[in-house]
């Protein structure tokens, strides 16, 4: 994902975790100053994490769920 000009979409609300469907939250982390984001369901390992904004960690999400899509159905 290097184009940051991609839309984000709606950032606020909507963002679902690409394995399996449920509602992901994104965090910064204090001690990196970096965002990631990771699905709330205790047995989904689905994260991701290293991205400089928000904007781009919520980019991440929807990049993943391309490729899950893609790659997996």
């Amino acid at each position: 994902m290097t184009d940051s000009r991609l839309p984000a979409g709606n950032i606020r609300w909507g963002w679902r975790c690409p394995r399996c469907d449920t509602d992901v939250t994104v965090a910064r982390n204090p001690q990196t100053g970096t965002f990631s984001w990771g699905c709330e369901k205790p047995d989904c390992l689905a994260v991701g994490f290293g991205f400089r904004s928000r904007r781009r960690a919520r980019l991440g999400v929807l990049e993943y769920r391309k490729r899950y899509r893609s790659v997996y159905r």
